[in-house]
């Protein structure tokens, strides 16, 4: 799925955006999903909820929060580095102050259809080969409807529990429902390990490792089960040897 952004305080120019971009997605083959917000200041607590974007159409003359600042949190975070920012004004004088927002376009208003049509296939295609080329670099969670990317250095490890998976980060945890086998599935085994019927690690986060259990850098403990205590040795000392 492809999840792309509208923001423009006029609900009207929002509305005419999510349509041409609902009847030029017509021909992808990537399913499309499209947000709306009316301010800078919903957009950007959209992010900071963990909100992903791969295209995000910006109004520059936003009431309240501008869309320059909204691009300017936006590239903060290095997950939003590949994310293709379009602007969309009635004026042409703000290229100079886009430069550092590495903008994927610029659309002047009024917007001619197919000029937005040819634009928007040109994201599109860029948005599936990026994909490729980076498969490997996040763990797509779906939770409450949205789908979330979690960068793979910022897992610590995932705990599985009767159908729910908690996910714990550097930074927290997210709960959502789903198979550990799934998830384990879907991780590159060069980092990630399953070192326990209910869990797997990331070997980033290890600080100490036996034949019972590791330790990992926030002080947790877990348990590394008979089952697995081989394979887990085998794939540390893999793991080491690319390191070094």
């Amino acid at each position: 799925m492809i999840h792309i952004a509208v923001c423009d305080d006029d609900p009207r120019m929002a509305g005419e955006v999510e349509h041409l971009i609902l009847a030029a997605g017509k021909s992808s083959s990537e399913k499309i999903e499209i947000s709306l917000y009316y301010s800078g200041e919903s957009f950007t607590r959209a992010l900071k909820d963990g909100c992903c974007f791969d295209i995000i159409y910006m109004d520059i003359e936003l009431g309240g929060l501008d869309g320059i600042t909204a691009g300017q949190i936006l590239r903060e975070d290095d997950i939003n580095d590949p994310v293709q920012l379009i602007y969309i004004s009635s004026y042409e004088q703000y290229h100079v102050q886009l430069f550092d927002l590495r903008p994927s376009g610029f659309i002047k208003k009024p917007v001619e259809p197919e000029l937005f049509k040819r634009k928007l296939e040109q994201a599109l295609h860029k948005t599936i080969r990026t994909r490729g080329q980076n498969r490997m670099n996040f763990l797509a969670v779906q939770q409450k409807g949205q789908e979330l990317r979690i960068p793979y250095r910022e897992i610590l490890y995932l705990e599985s529990s009767i159908r729910k998976i908690t996910l714990v980060t550097r930074d927290g945890l997210l709960q959502y429902y789903g198979k550990l086998r799934e998830e384990e599935q879907k991780l590159p085994v060069s980092h990630f390990v399953r070192i326990h019927q209910s869990y797997i690690v990331n070997f980033y986060s290890v600080k100490a490792i036996s034949a019972k259990k590791i330790v990992l850098v926030n002080g947790r403990e877990l348990p590394v089960s008979d089952k697995h205590s081989q394979s887990v040795r085998k794939a540390y000392l893999n793991f080491r040897g690319e390191m070094a």
